[in-house]
Order: structure tokens, then C-alpha cells, then sequence
């Protein structure tokens, strides 16, 4: 925390304001402040009621996984491949690389609509219901899945199913930022990706033994169990509290009180919570003004394009590949049907692995200082297989496998989970669902580009390069590591308040962390006030 000493001379007077101003105004800077004081641990013991919440949230994102990493292994499925491939030369079916390209670059091109639908309809209905609506699309879409009876069918129920996907990243990223103490955000949004990493590695096991079937039942077993993830989530959805946000931008104040009363255990703390929030609306540059154009005018367009670059860095390090492509990699790489999909699983722990350890440290070392050495931890590993797969021996296609699973850890524990944190964070809160609707639909259209590329560059019938793809998104990530330098900057222990300010004053990315700001100073005024008055908020 910094200290009125360390202000620079014009900024003192716009500290001592503090005391004149408007006691609403005084409750949300002491709130802020008070954020400030507490400890990691503390805050994460102080309100189970909102974590509980984001939990929820969460949990609708483990149906993004599971789909996601069924959507490589079900085409890998001896029984899918026979009843919607065709046979090869010596007899044996697969899915057509046309397909193969259909079913995954068409679904993030769906996830594309669902995001920008999301944030535009939850900013004129809310959030909850808008949620819901699209849990009750998820649900047909998997029915259509799982009674298709061609691949065309197939594919119509994975782009709705898709649509849903997208909707429900963009609304629980943005809804978790919002909510999430300033103390614990890293770790709260950061979950995000963890509960990504849940859905694959269940569907891992899944596969794992249903692809030894040899009935249809070996592929649609992975298809209905999204119904489980889907029909609890839309339970619990039901009593979900409305988004603080919208309601203080719909000017529903009662109504963003009740909500936070529900989150906080502390009903100081929700007030308190409340007014920061109108504070931080009152004075952002964009005020009120929602709209996609206005994520492109001003300081928001260096937010908007500093979300895309974080959000982008995730395809163009290979995800899209390893995700949808894994067992077919393996079995590529020489590596039979049934080792492919238990190494699939051992990939899978890696990944949770990874996203848990990023979930913990996120809050304790900075989003900035993990996203770079994420990226140039990718560069080592990816130019590692690229160079292994050059070697046609079999130590090195060993080596080669190995490289390829760790990509899974190594992605995880960087790039991954970090990603939300920043891009949760940078944009201002109005903006906050369609710049996230912005940077995820570059991501995916990034996502849908890789996944209609890659079978033409790794499968032997055409380009070939199997491990030596490696080197090209090797080469991607040493890009991204040099602009992130430069361009992404620190987040941790921020205000939404400190950041408008940080950014309305085009304050250099690498100078985040040590600037002081007048908000930051503000806050400090107001908590001393407060304690001095025994730490009551009503007091002031």
C-alpha cells in the first residue's frame, strides 16, 4: 500500500478533497481502501457466500471443456469413424479432414455468436436471464448430438451447442470480475481456466474406456454426460444474484443492494461494495455509454487491443491444436488408439495441475511477470518438440509425445489462467462484457483459423510435419512475449477506479506496478478516516 508521502506534490490537494466529498463517495473510497489492507487469506476467508456464487458461475464452464476435448477424441472413436467416415486404401475408416476442420473451426466460429449475443443482451436484461437462456440451448444442443443420425446433423447440434460455449465464457469471466474482491481476483477469475481443465480431463476418462465399445454408445456415453454438467448448473443458476453492475448501470439501486446483500456476509462491506462501484462508473471516461464502437474511442482502445493481445496469445500457442487434435497427434506420433487416450488423461492432470498452481500464485506474484514467463516457457518447450520431431528415431518420438502431453502443464500454469485475470480486469466495467466479447471472438476466429489449418499441416497425407508444428507456434510465442513486454501491464492489488486512472493518464505499461495514483491515495484518506471513527463505514 502506498503512503501519502510517497504523492507527488499536485497530487496532494486532489487527496485532501476526500474529506468534502459526498458521504456515498467517502463509503465506496473507504471500502477500497479497506480491500487494500487485507491479506490474501483474509479475504478469501471473509465471504464463503461469494465464492460460493462464483463457483456457480464456474461450474457452467466445465461444460466448455468437457465438449471441447470431445469434440478431438470423438472423432478418434473407432465406432464414430465407422458409422460417419470413410475407408481408407487399406480398409480403414476415418473421419474426412474436410470434417475433421468442419467440426472444429466451424464451433469457434459459433462460440464467436454466443459471445457477442451474450454481451449485448446482457447488458438490456442482465445477466442471470440471459445465462439461463442460453443453459436451455445448451441442453437442446446436446440432445441434437446425441440423436444424429449423419454428420451434417452432428455438426448443426456442436454449433448450437457452440453458440451456448461462447455465451457462457464471455457472461462468467466478466460476472466473476465484477463481483471478485480485489484481494482474491487473480485466483477467482483465474478459475475459470481450472474448470476448463475439469471438462477434458473427465471426458479423458470417459473416452478412455467407452472407445473400447463397439457400439454407437462408445461415442454418445461422452456426448449426454453434458447433460449432467449443464442440468446442475442451470438448477443453481435459478437463485443466481444479479449482477451488481448492471443494476447500478440500469439505476436499479435497491435491487444491486439486495444482490450484494446476497454475496457479502457483511453488510458494510456490500454498501461498501455498492458505492465503489457507482464511484468507479461516475468517473470513467466512458461513463454510461455502452457500445462496441466505444471499446475503439480513447484511452479504450489501448484496453480493448491489450485484452485482445493476452486473449490471442492462447491459439497462437497452439491450444486449438492440442485441444482438438490430441489423440490424433498420438496416434500420428505411432502411438496406438488405447495408449493415446491414457495419455490423454495423464495430459489432462498436467493441465489441472498447472491451472490450479497459476489459480494460487496469481494474487501473490502478478499477472504481468506470469504472463511472460508463461510465453517464454512455451517457446522453450515448443521449439524443443520441433527439433525432436526432426529425428526419426524412436527416442525421439518418445520425446516427442513427452513434450507434446507437458505442453498441457506448461500452458496452463502461464498463459492459460492469467489471461482472465488481465483481460477480466483491463477493460472499464461497462465495457467490460463486449471488450471480453471482442478479445474471446478474435481468440476463437484465431481458434477456428488453426483448426481448419492444422489437419492440412500435421496429417500424412499432406503437409506431414506432425511434431515439427511445434516450431511454428514456437515462433508465434517469441512474438508475443516481446509485445506483452512492452504492452501488458500490472494489475494486481487494483482498484477498477486506480486502473480507469492509470489508463485515462496513458501511464507506460511497464510503470503499473510502482505508479501512485490520486484514487489509491483517496482510498487510503477515507479507510484512515473510518478507523478513526472505530472502522465503521456507517460513520462517515
Amino acid at each position: 500500500m502506498a503512503t501519502i508521502e510517497k504523492t507527488q506534490p499536485e497530487q496532494l490537494e486532489a487527496v485532501r478533497v476526500t474529506s468534502h466529498e459526498p458521504v456515498d463517495n467517502l463509503r465506496g473510497r473507504a471500502f477500497a481502501g479497506r480491500e487494500h489492507t487485507r491479506s490474501y487469506w483474509q479475504t478469501l476467508r471473509k465471504d464463503p457466500k461469494l465464492l460460493f456464487w462464483i463457483g456457480v458461475m464456474l461450474f457452467t464452464l466445465i461444460t466448455r471443456g468437457f465438449e471441447n476435448q470431445s469434440s478431438g477424441s470423438v472423432i478418434s472413436i473407432p465406432a464414430f469413424k465407422e458409422e460417419f467416415g470413410v475407408p481408407n486404401a487399406q480398409g480403414q475408416y476415418f473421419v474426412e479432414t474436410t470434417w475433421q476442420s468442419a467440426l472444429n473451426g466451424g464451433s469457434n466460429g459459433a462460440a464467436i455468436i454466443g459471445a457477442f449475443l451474450a454481451s449485448y443482451t446482457a447488458d438490456i436484461f442482465g445477466v442471470r436471464p440471459v445465462v439461463l437462456a442460453f443453459a436451455c440451448l445448451n441442453m437442446i444442443s446436446v440432445g441434437i448430438e446425441f440423436a444424429t443420425t449423419s454428420i451434417g446433423m452432428f455438426l448443426a447440434g456442436k454449433l448450437l451447442n457452440f453458440v451456448a460455449i461462447g455465451a457462457f465464457l464471455n457472461l462468467c469471466t466478466a460476472y466473476v470480475a465484477d463481483v471478485a474482491p480485489m484481494g482474491i481476483r487473480a485466483s477467482c477469475i483465474g478459475f475459470c481456466n481450472l474448470a476448463q481443465c475439469i471438462g477434458p480431463f473427465i471426458s479423458a476418462i470417459m473416452s478412455n474406456f467407452t472407445s473400447r465399445w463397439s457400439s454407437a454408445w462408445s461415442w454418445k456415453a461422452l456426448v449426454c454426460a453434458q447433460w449432467g454438467f449443464c442440468g446442475v448448473a442451470f438448477i443453481a443458476l435459478l437463485w443466481l444474484p444479479e449482477s451488481p453492475v448492471y443494476l447500478v448501470r440500469a439505476n436499479k439501486i435497491d435491487a444491486a443492494r439486495r444482490s450484494l446483500g446476497r454475496l457479502y456476509s457483511d453488510p458494510a462491506d456490500a454498501e461498501g461494495h455498492l458505492q465503489e462501484i457507482h464511484l468507479t462508473i461516475e468517473e470513467s471516461e466512458t461513463q454510461k455509454r455502452s457500445s462496441y464502437a466505444e471499446c475503439f474511442r480513447g484511452t479504450n482502445l489501448r484496453r480493448t487491443m491489450i485484452a485482445i493481445l493476452v486473449f490471442l496469445s492462447e491459439p497462437m500457442a497452439g491450444l486449438g491444436f492440442v485441444s482438438n487434435y490430441g489423440a490424433l497427434m498420438y496416434q500420428y506420433l505411432d502411438i496406438s488408439d488405447a495408449a493415446s487416450f491414457r495419455i490423454q488423461i495423464g495430459a489432462q492432470i498436467l493441465s489441472m495441475s498447472g491451472a490450479l498452481i497459476a489459480m494460487l500464485i496469481g494474487d501473490f506474484f502478478g499477472r504481468r511477470p506470469m504472463y511472460l514467463t508463461g510465453c517464454l516457457a512455451l517457446v522453450g518447450l515448443l521449439f524443443c518438440m520441433g527439433i525432436s520431431g526432426s529425428i526419426n528415431t524412436t527416442a525421439a518420438v518418445t520425446a516427442s509425445v513427452g513434450f507434446y502431453t507437458m505442453f498441457n502443464f506448461f500452458f496452463n500454469v502461464g498463459v492459460g489462467s492469467i489471461v482472465y485475470a488481465i483481460a477480466g480486469e483491463i477493460p472499464t466495467s461497462i465495457l467490460r462484457q463486449k471488450t471480453l466479447a471482442i478479445a474471446l471472438s478474435v481468440s476463437a476466429a484465431a481458434n477456428t483459423f488453426w483448426s481448419f489449418v492444422s489437419p492440412y499441416i500435421f496429417n500424412p497425407e499432406y503437409g506431414n510435419l506432425k511434431a515439427k508444428i511445434g516450431f511454428v507456434f514456437g515462433a508465434c510465442m517469441v512474438l508475443f512475449f516481446v509485445s506483452g513486454y512492452f504492452y501488458v501491464p500490472e494489475t494486481r492489488r487494483r482498484t477498477y477506479e486506480e486502473l480507469d486512472e492509470l489508463f485515462m493518464n496513458h501511464v507506460p505499461a511497464r510503470q503499473f506496478k510502482k505508479h501512485v495514483t490520486v484514487a489509491e491515495q483517496q482510498a487510503h484518506e477515507a479507510y484512515e478516516m473510518v478507523e478513526a471513527k472505530g472502522g465503521r463505514m456507517d460513520s462517515v
